[in-house]
């Protein structure tokens, strides 16, 4: 958000401060080894988002896993708990998020949330099936297209088994 908004990249990075609630304060700090400690890592998530502009699949596996870039901005990102973040968790999942550049700027957003879950700030369509779209890269293009079609049935007609299926089933 800030990096869109104020037009600088990684290179430009002096420092992140993040201060949020006390369990995401208490997740992985360092640079991961597999795809399960990425996923649970907020600085590895800031830092992987700064350098190439987006945490989907290939961000939290193989090579992503020792990208330089990532590694050099990793210990320049500070996550501490505060109080008023976490007396909102689980209720409201937010941050205080400030990225000092190069040049001694400070940028700065409060009580940021998690973008496309349910209590936070939902994604717009279009971006939902952006979204898809990476995170099924993988798949055959007809069982991606089913998968697509099926996201607005599970409620009404699609059992669940077809969808679990069509997950778990080889690529």
């Amino acid at each position: 958000q800030l990096r869109l908004a104020h037009g600088f990249d990684a290179s430009d990075i002096a420092r992140i401060e993040i201060e949020t609630f006390d369990a995401a304060a208490a997740l992985y700090p360092d640079m991961p080894d597999t795809t399960s400690m990425a996923q649970y890592s907020l600085p590895f998530a800031v830092a992987m988002m700064a350098v190439r502009g987006q945490v989907g699949p290939d961000e939290v596996q193989g090579a992503a896993l020792s990208d330089p870039d990532v590694a050099a901005l990793l210990p320049r990102i500070a996550v501490t708990a505060t109080d008023r973040h976490t007396a909102r968790f689980p209720d409201v999942r937010t941050a205080d998020v400030a990225v000092v550049l190069t040049d001694g700027s400070r940028r700065a957003v409060t009580d940021v949330q998690p973008r496309g879950g349910p209590q936070e700030v939902p994604m717009p369509p279009e971006e939902v099936q952006e979204k898809f779209g990476i995170m099924t890269a993988t798949l055959a293009p007809g069982r991606r297209a089913t998968l697509w079609a099926m996201r607005g049935r599970m409620d009404a007609d699609a059992p669940f088994s077809g969808l679990a299926d069509l997950v778990t089933a080889p690529s």
